[in-house]
């Protein structure tokens, strides 16, 4: 067998840890420190270990709030969607002590089965933040502040810990866009933050308490239990099925499972992300970018830019909702009076039967249908994918009037901005034809035109929250996750997100 000098460099930086661990003593299996030559875990277990609340920037730090107020408004807002209600009805069912708090009940149960429940409900509706680490990092690290009484500066240290690590996770792993960009599809193998299990197991290590070993098992074991890449699968399949993308409840338990283990002295590779063998190799990372693993980490922060949707779907489609608001604004087209719509977009269909509405993911994923209650003047908000909605014939018979492609300018406008996502609209109302286009979608994080400020965001959760809980209670757990840092414990907070 032939090694090439890649292997065998590999190789030998793992000898001296090889030969300490055979010298040792019966009983001394853990090693005092990772192996040399593990660049990308010690970067990220050097940057969880070290971060303190006092050195977070402060735009950083409200950053982190505008994150957890827009995450908990969608988590409340999930009890609209099947997805969520049987997810956290189940968990209430398996229970355990009754440590935190399944959201928009009065239930306390097991940290790990809480962290299950809140991630489902929060990307029920598809409204949470993109990229979509806001249900793999706030479900689990909030279950766990909540279980160990944190204060909320330690609980943004955490949060703040997992969403960078997260999104450079993705950053280096995701091979979506290129392939869409290619191909005019996904890849037949890829996942939508399934990595961010070890990011999220990281946040809680170091929220805990737990040293830079500690945190090298957590992600050691959240990599070991990172489910497959099943995003194509789910994709392919009609009707869409409550999984959707990513799993993300078993994700989030996940991630609280293996940080709470680490915290007991239960050992993993605390390598996993680096070696021959490692993670982006079993995990099956053609093309892992090692470099954008760490890029940036503790200068370049990536909370700050994060997708904030107005609408509740896929975010593919959110231009395209942009681009007929617009035509139908310059035309001054009055809802119920369309004829036709064709709609141009990114080249994105996770949907492959996109007129046969039958489940609420199904909507979400639909472009005629998302268009159609545009042109009926139906707010896509927490309640445009209620049963009745689905099965509308008023709404049915707008679908068949609207048509759909690829923008022929789509790749040319993502390669020179990688922001991008142009979309079009020609609408027909009294026989007159009305066009427009935009080039970016509303809530874009890092475009300031288009970013939602901190009043849109509070409107956004307002009317989300107040699915499930009253008015007044909503405004005063807005007005707590605003001030979460002068929290002693974060149980005053989930105190006002019980139903």
């Amino acid at each position: 067998m032939e090694l090439d000098r890649r292997s065998l460099m590999a190789a030998a930086a793992l000898l001296p840890a090889a030969a300490a661990s055979a010298q040792a003593p019966s009983g001394e299996a853990k090693p005092a420190s990772p192996p040399a030559g593990s660049p990308v875990t010690d970067a990220l277990v050097g940057f969880a270990a070290t971060l303190r609340y006092e050195a977070i920037p402060d735009d950083v730090v409200h950053a982190c709030k505008r994150l957890l107020l827009d995450t908990l408004g969608c988590t409340l807002a999930g009890w609209q969607t099947e997805k969520g209600r049987l997810a956290a009805g189940l968990m209430q069912q398996l229970g355990g002590e009754p440590k935190a708090l399944v959201i928009g009940t009065k239930a306390r149960i097991a940290p790990t089965n809480a962290a299950f429940a809140n991630a489902e409900l929060t990307n029920g509706l598809d409204y949470d933040a993109i990229p979509h680490l806001p249900p793999v990092t706030v479900a689990p690290l909030l279950a766990a502040a909540d279980a160990g009484g944190k204060s909320g500066r330690a609980l943004i240290r955490g949060l703040v810990t997992a969403y960078e690590i997260g999104a450079r996770l993705s950053s280096a792993s995701s091979q979506m866009a290129a392939a869409i960009l290619e191909t005019n599809t996904t890849p037949e193998v890829f996942d939508i933050n399934n990595e961010a299990i070890m990011a999220s197991a990281a946040g809680i290590a170091a929220m805990n308490g737990l040293d830079a070993q500690g945190i090298a098992f957590a992600i050691g074991l959240g990599g070991y239990y990172c489910p497959p890449q099943v995003s194509h699968d789910w994709e392919t399949g009609a009707p869409k099925s409550d999984v959707k993308y990513t799993p993300v409840g078993w994700v989030a338990q996940g991630a609280v499972t293996a940080a709470m283990l680490a915290g007991t002295g239960f050992t993993a590779n605390p390598i996993v992300l680096d070696g021959p063998a490692g993670f982006p190799r079993f995990y099956g990372w053609p093309k892992f970018r090692a470099e954008l693993a760490t890029k940036g980490l503790g200068t370049e922060w990536r909370v700050l830019n994060p997708d904030f949707k107005p609408y509740a779907c896929c975010r593919y489609i959110h231009s395209r909702i942009d681009a007929l608001r617009a035509a139908m604004a310059k035309g001054g087209i009055k809802p119920g009076t369309v004829e036709r719509i064709y709609s141009q977009g990114a080249p994105f269909v996770a949907n492959p039967d996109q007129r046969k509405i039958q489940t609420q993911p199904d909507a979400q994923f639909s472009i005629p249908y998302m268009l159609a209650l545009v042109a009926l003047g139906i707010p896509i908000d927490a309640r445009c994918q209620r049963p009745e909605l689905l099965h509308d014939p008023k709404v049915h018979d707008m679908m068949a009037r609207i048509e759909w492609g690829t923008h022929p300018r789509t790749t040319e406008t993502k390669r020179a901005d990688p922001r991008s996502f142009i979309a079009s609209a020609e609408v027909t109302a009294g026989g007159v034809k009305t066009f427009a286009e935009v080039m970016a979608a509303s809530g874009t994080g890092a475009l300031p035109a288009l970013r939602l400020d901190d009043a849109a965001l509070e409107r956004k959760f307002l009317a989300n929250a107040t699915t499930r809980i009253s008015d007044a209670q909503a405004r005063r757990l807005a007005d707590r996750i605003w001030h979460i840092d002068d929290m002693g414990d974060v149980r005053a907070l989930t105190a006002l997100l019980e139903a």
